[in-house]
């Protein structure tokens, strides 16, 4: 009897461990999951110009005292254009050996600038290029555009979303369908660099304004859906 007693316990306690599974869990009948992507080449509104000034000296103070002066001179020069966001970068001084011997010390600093006024940026890099060295150019696009182009891409591809599961209904031949999920994903492009050092250290000869062309990123919005037909 204290057998068969634990037989029931046993039998009730899985049917209802299994009740609890499949309410945790509900079966899932007529489901379709697809894919939908928008895409827009959009004009690089950004500019992003990195220079640096790199010097060697056998005395490290010395050193470190030109290459102070000469990026507190270019910060001067750069800060009086107001509409362009000027900062420093990295900053490094390392020793330079010869037969395992520190012989002198070499130093770099960078220093970043950005804006969206290319013409002033161009200017100003040729004067810049007087005492620095142009190490790249980079074009993006801004926080602000990028938002206003992927709300347009999302509400067109939301309505590409509408037809391909009306289109799916349709050739399945079922009364409706409902959105049981649904996920949206944005593809940043990464700033494209138009110019390459090699360029650039011939440029700092002639100290003449670099020509630009912003050129264009593409901006994607992918939509994962799941439907379930009824």
């Amino acid at each position: 009897m204290k057998t068969f007693v634990l037989l029931l316990l046993g039998a009730l306690n899985l049917n209802l461990t299994h009740s609890v599974d499949a309410a945790d869990n509900p079966a899932r009948y007529n489901q379709i999951q697809f894919q939908v992507e928008r895409s827009q080449p959009v004009d690089n509104d950004r500019m992003q110009a990195v220079l640096s000034i790199t010097a060697e000296n056998d005395n490290a103070a010395q050193l470190a005292d030109h290459i102070n002066r000469s990026m507190s001179a270019a910060l001067t020069t750069a800060k009086a254009r107001a509409k362009i966001e000027v900062h420093t970068g990295n900053y490094q001084t390392y020793p330079v050996y010869a037969k395992e011997k520190i012989r002198r010390w070499r130093a770099t600093q960078e220093m970043v600038l950005e804006t969206a006024d290319f013409a002033a940026l161009s200017s100003l890099l040729g004067q810049l290029q007087q005492d620095l060295q142009l190490t790249s150019i980079n074009f993006s696009i801004s926080p602000q555009r990028r938002r206003i182009v992927e709300d347009e891409l999302i509400v067109q591809a939301l309505d590409d979303l509408k037809q391909r599961a009306e289109l799916v209904r349709k050739q399945i031949a079922t009364k409706t369908y409902r959105i049981v999920d649904i996920s949206i994903n944005t593809a940043g492009a990464r700033p494209i660099p138009r110019m390459r050092a090699g360029v650039m250290e011939a440029m700092t000869k002639s100290v003449a304004a670099p020509a630009i062309e912003a050129g264009t990123s593409t901006i994607t919005v992918n939509l994962n859906a799941v439907i379930e037909l009824q």
